[in-house]
């Protein structure tokens, strides 16, 4: 009997250690104000002041870019304002900037209770798509850049990304 139920557990443990296999190799980037923790090995290859951006690459040649700033110190920025009414002023005030270089912008996904908008542009080359969240007083902006991965991929690597540093 204590063997069977040995087995038993065995079986219902097997999937778990199958399918529960976490990334433990990250990154971490030193931001305005937070860390930020990256799966995978990636390389810095330049920080913006201005806007708090620092820039990486991986060996697949991927480039992202990370930013988490206060959002008190964006102009649009409302105190008495949600969470998610911030993300969606910073969403609308960097996709007017970029429509007034006559570059296109599309939404892509928003999530009212995780407190994100996905959205895209192209600069001419390729698509950029970035997140915009927001994260314990700060916003999280989140990029990538590459002809390597497809929307779906890009998109599901950003809201990874994001639930990791929320």
């Amino acid at each position: 009997m204590v063997k069977l139920s040995s087995i038993f557990i065995l079986l219902l443990m097997t999937p778990l250690l199958v399918f529960s296999q976490e990334v433990n190799n990250f990154t971490t980037v030193m931001t305005n104000t937070t860390e930020v923790r990256i799966p995978g090995a990636w390389t810095q290859l330049n920080s913006i002041d201005d806007s708090g951006q620092t820039y990486l690459k991986n060996e697949e040649n991927v480039i992202i870019a990370v930013a988490k700033n206060p959002k008190k110190a964006y102009p649009f920025y409302k105190s008495l304002a949600s969470d998610f009414e911030n993300v969606q002023e910073f969403y609308k005030w960097d996709s007017d900037y970029r429509i007034e270089l006559k570059q296109k912008t599309d939404k892509l996904k928003e999530n009212s209770k995780l407190e994100y908008i996905i959205w895209k542009f192209n600069d001419g080359k390729m698509d950029n798509i970035f997140l915009f969240g927001s994260v314990n007083g700060n916003f999280l902006s989140l990029l990538v850049f590459t002809d390597k991965w497809n929307e779906e991929e890009k998109v599901k690597f950003l809201e990874n990304l994001y639930k990791l540093n929320r």
